[in-house]
């Protein structure tokens, strides 16, 4: 299996602390199982598909964690109301730094806390850092110019594969990245992680004509090298990391 490299910037504008709020978004896509780290501010919304002519529909199983702030909870019907076609969704806000999980559970009301049919599975990790004045708004990747989307897959040691979708967004106060893994039939089920933080552009040191992405979370940051139509993972020095035999593992647009 292969990973982006991480590398702690000693540093660099993108070292100062600066936080962002955005909206992540889960579906029945990214699996049974997520882990998401997110910032005070950032809001987790969740729509998973239920069949509310059965009876059966998701709810959250015990209480939201501290850290979490509940928003809402609805229970859509498409097609009129006898209609087997509806969406639960849930949102929530994060508040406060720490590790929260919450657990989805779906089937009918009266066996849906003991006997589910699905579950999803969800691990909050909350930074610590506050919002700026200027990053208030949840939904602020809704008005910035996606510039960019680039994907590559792999191999897995524990899973059937490999899949990484990395998305940049720019607005003219900072620009933020949203990075989602899925391991694919990893034990346990399927495992998706998401993580968001800021990144900006600057010349290369070890290439002064490459264009170097700097993309940081909130304790770390890697490199990747503008190659055409691709980006190319770097280690702290800017030498492209190797690559196992027969592997790219470049990210493609």
């Amino acid at each position: 299996m292969f990973a982006l490299a991480w590398c702690l910037l000693a540093a660099g504008a993108l070292c100062v602390k600066s936080a962002h709020a955005i909206s992540v978004r889960i579906t029945e896509a990214d699996g049974s199982r997520v882990q998401a780290n997110l910032y005070p501010g950032d809001v987790l919304r969740v729509d998973l598909p239920a069949a509310p002519a059965e009876g059966r529909q998701w709810s959250l199983i015990g209480h939201s964690p501290a850290q979490l702030q509940m928003l809402a909870t609805t229970q859509r019907v498409y097609g009129g109301r006898l209609s087997n076609q509806g969406t639960s969704s849930f949102a929530w806000k994060a508040i406060s730094a720490g590790e929260a999980d919450l657990m989805l559970a779906y089937g009918p009301q009266s066996s849906r806390t003991t006997h589910q049919e699905r579950a999803v599975r969800l691990h909050i990790t909350i930074a610590d850092e506050a919002l700026t004045p200027q990053t208030t708004a949840p939904d602020v990747l809704l008005d910035m110019e996606q510039i960019g989307t680039y994907t590559r897959t792999g191999p897995c040691g524990d899973c059937s594969g490999l899949t990484e979708r990395l998305s940049l967004y720019r607005a003219p106060t900072q620009s933020i990245f949203l990075l989602r893994r899925s391991y694919k039939d990893a034990p346990g089920g399927t495992l998706t992680t998401i993580t968001s933080g800021l990144w900006s552009t600057s010349r290369g040191t070890a290439d002064p004509t490459a264009t170097v992405y700097q993309l940081v979370a909130h304790d770390a940051a890697y490199l990747l090298r503008v190659d055409g139509d691709r980006l190319v993972p770097l280690d702290p020095q800017q030498i492209p990391l190797p690559a196992p035999p027969g592997i790219d593992n470049a990210f493609h647009k």
